[in-house]
């Protein structure tokens, strides 16, 4: 009585599976299963390989960005006790490194003169003003 209850039990399952089997096996359109899950894991393939070129393009990218001009920093002062305003200025334009160049422009009523000086490494090989070395700080801290 046990055995006829479960084999029963076991008949209607695996009936319920072969017709689940049948339905999924007429696939979509003429396509049978077996090529559907083929088409599946081709394509699967297909996007991993393309993530992988777009992960290294992005890794590319990721380093040439470090190099491009992106951290600025500036100072605006008075240079010249008979001048009024803050017309004088000190700008850092840097990379990621610190490499890059800073810019002076001093002003005076009758005269407007502007230096440039390179930076490697947060430093320039000139002599730099105290507005200079903020201006850089100010790049580094990206703090305008």
């Amino acid at each position: 009585m046990v055995l006829g209850g479960w084999l029963a039990a076991t008949h209607v399952r695996l009936n319920r599976m072969i017709r689940h089997y049948r339905r999924l096996g007429r696939g979509v359109g003429t396509d049978k299963l077996d090529q559907l899950l083929n088409d599946v894991l081709d394509r699967t393939a297909l996007a991993t390989r393309e993530v992988a070129l777009v992960r290294q393009e992005l890794m590319a990218l990721g380093g040439a960005v470090e190099g491009h001009l992106q951290l600025v920093g500036m100072v605006r002062y008075n240079a010249f006790e008979d001048t009024g305003g803050d017309q004088s200025f000190a700008l850092a334009m840097l990379d990621a490194h610190g490499n890059g160049a800073i810019f002076n422009g001093l002003y005076h009523r009758n005269d407007c003169k502007v230096y440039a000086k390179p930076v490697r490494d947060w430093k320039s090989t000139y002599s730099m003003s105290d507005e200079e070395i903020e201006a850089i700080r100010k790049a580094r801290e990206r703090t305008i």
